[in-house]
């Protein structure tokens, strides 16, 4: 009898800490993603940035009316689809709080405007502009 106990006390004993380092892991994996999004989230930044000030230097008399309209879509599609991003560094830069529920929004955010900054680039390399 004493030995029955004691091998349930081993197996709810060995049940616990397996339990706990399952969920150790599970917050490993969980904040080396946060670390991996932040990266990303920040690359995207800092290319939408860097694209921002490339077409602002772009002269009228380089691009055609058509070409420009063109641009000029492409980059208002760009402004739209960061807008997320950009506010959440400004308020990064302006040390405002940020609530998990905007924190959230601009992780799902963050695909869209890569892939929008890539059309941009891709309109920029078919009108022979280099980046």
């Amino acid at each position: 009898m004493k030995l029955i106990r004691l091998h349930s006390k081993i197996g709810l004993g060995l049940l616990f800490v397996g339990t706990n380092l399952l969920t150790s892991c599970s917050l490993l994996t969980d904040l080396w993603r946060q670390d991996e999004i932040a990266e990303y989230g920040e690359a995207v930044f800092k290319k939408q940035n860097l694209l921002t000030s490339q077409i602002m230097l772009l002269s009228d008399s380089e691009l055609s009316a058509q070409d420009l309209q063109t641009l000029q879509t492409a980059e208002a599609q760009m402004q739209k689809e960061c807008k997320l991003l950009n506010e959440y560094a400004q308020r990064e830069i302006d040390a405002q709080s940020t609530d998990l529920v905007f924190r959230n929004q601009v992780k799902n955010s963050i695909q869209g405007c890569d892939a929008s900054i890539q059309k941009i680039e891709t309109t920029l390399n078919k009108l022979g502009i280099e980046q």
